[in-house]
């Protein structure tokens, strides 16, 4: 659940990150092919941001990360062990995963849906060609649209005087492969469907299509004021398919300033490559987790003590007179690893029946060392609760195997080693 969760956040914080730099810089801009590779770079780099959990681009001071992980290790995970009833803790994390899962199911479906209808009106409808344009007559009334090789165009609008101009529209959309975007956008909005910058960036990729489509119309000769007059002419027919490129379902009014905006200057493509700075941060930001801070100074004193500066407090690693470490390089480690050690304390230890009577409990805090080949010894009690529940901690942990001992310079030391045994009533 948690890597779910994770994935998803980073996911969406960062297409909201670049979905805001989308509209800022090239909404308005002419450049119509570049903002379909801009959506294009958007689209494949928050694809593979799951992948960049898996690197690692902090070198952290070695003493500083071992520092950082044991205070983890010793402080966060206690050993808890208890007579109570078990307590049910409702999972947040879980519902919202579920429901998450639930609404994909259904825009699944209702994708699916969409694209079953294409596919019947494609089986129903009557192939034939017009100016070399292969095409679908269909009796379903509708705007003209498109789906990958397939245009539709209702038998009524054969005769219409701008059916050239709608096939020229409409064959852009097949030549380029428009409908490959719109299904990516649509994939994006159906996994992230709680993010609203999933659904702008999709209307910004169907508005660019259409800009893409009413240029090429342009560009051939057509007279732009004659053709936008043909636009508004078939306003009034609806969309027969939502999961298509359609010739008039988008806003006239957006795509008709566009039509008679100015050109923008080609030094504006320059901004564009702002894009790939900004995905190479985002990347290495999302891939790098908080690491520790960085050993600022370090003092070795003739003793053999060394103190160390850890952001702004200072760690002693071995003090004068002992003749273990606090803190090393690389901490020992239990077999199998800090849950197999938590598991392995759960197993065994019990709760006295006299504390049970006495009503005992709390956190026994223990304390032991790990010697150079691994094995533990002088365990102690830093603080108990009482000589019942002590005694319990004290004799669990002389059960342990061998650990693997922890190393300072690459060598075998004995470190000492605190672990806080939790018990409840």
């Amino acid at each position: 659940m948690n890597v779910i969760i994770t994935i998803l956040i980073k996911t969406n914080a960062i297409l909201g990150v670049l979905c805001l730099l989308y509209l800022a810089l090239f909404r308005k801009d002419t450049f119509f092919c570049l903002r379909r590779a801009s959506l294009w770079l958007i689209y494949a780099f928050v694809a593979i941001l799951p992948l960049a959990s898996n690197l690692n681009w902090n070198v952290a001071s070695p003493v500083a990360g071992s520092v950082d992980e044991s205070i983890k290790t010793i402080w966060t995970q206690a050993v808890e062990v208890g007579v109570y009833p078990e307590k049910t803790v409702f999972d947040f994390k879980a519902l919202f995963v579920y429901i998450w899962l639930i609404v994909v199911g259904l825009l699944v479906f209702r994708l699916l849906w969409q694209l079953g209808m294409i596919c019947w009106l494609a089986w129903k409808s009557k192939a034939g060609v017009v100016e070399g344009v292969h095409i679908r007559q269909t009796d379903v009334k509708g705007s003209p649209f498109s789906f990958f090789r397939w245009i539709f165009i209702h038998q009524e609008m054969m005769d219409e005087p701008c059916l050239h101009e709608v096939l020229l529209h409409e064959h852009t959309h097949v030549r380029q492969w428009h409908s490959v975007d719109v299904l990516l956008s649509e994939v994006f909005c159906i996994l992230c469907w709680f993010n609203p910058f999933a659904w702008i960036l999709r209307r910004e990729v169907r508005v660019n299509l259409e800009y893409l489509a009413d240029q090429s119309v342009v560009d051939k000769g057509h007279d732009a004021r004659s053709y936008q007059y043909h636009l508004l002419a078939l306003t009034y027919q609806g969309s027969v398919a939502t999961l298509s490129n359609n010739f008039n379902v988008l806003p006239l009014k957006q795509r008709i300033k566009m039509m008679n905006k100015e050109r923008t200057k080609k030094i504006g493509r320059m901004k564009y490559l702002l894009l790939l700075p900004v995905c190479a941060l985002l990347f290495m930001m999302s891939s790098t987790p908080v690491s520790a801070q960085q050993v600022k100074k370090s003092i070795i004193h003739e003793d053999g003590s060394v103190t160390t500066m850890y952001g702004d407090k200072e760690v002693e690693i071995k003090k004068a007179g002992e003749d273990f470490y606090i803190v090393v390089e690389e901490m020992p480690e239990f077999p199998g690893g800090m849950q197999a050690l938590i598991d392995f304390l759960k197993a065994n230890v019990q709760y006295p029946e006299a504390a049970k009577q006495a009503g005992a409990s709390g956190r026994v805090t223990t304390s032991f060392v790990v010697g150079e080949d691994g094995v533990c010894r002088d365990f102690k009690v830093l603080r108990g609760v009482s000589p019942e529940l002590d005694a319990e901690a004290l004799r669990v942990l002389g059960l342990m195997p061998k650990w693997s001992p922890g190393k300072q310079d690459g060598k075998p030391v004995p470190v000492r080693y605190t672990v806080p045994v939790t018990f409840n009533l």
